[in-house]
């Protein structure tokens, strides 16, 4: 998926969110080399209540 955004569709940037409780998701966005930057407060909605994510995103450079 890398390979097409960063080549085919030329992208810089590869954005993803996830909650904070969701360790297993943060542990597979590290190990295809995201980098966690930022907490999104009250981000969605989710089951009735607003819910933060921790924000990751890999840059062209980074590959």
């Amino acid at each position: 998926m890398t390979a097409l955004a960063f080549n085919e569709l030329g992208l810089h940037r590869v954005l993803a969110e996830t909650l904070i409780l969701n360790v297993r998701s943060q542990r597979v966005l590290e190990r295809v080399g995201c980098v966690r930057y930022g907490t999104a407060p009250e981000y969605l909605k989710i089951a009735g209540r607003w819910q933060d994510h921790l924000m990751y995103q890999l840059l062209i450079d980074s590959q």
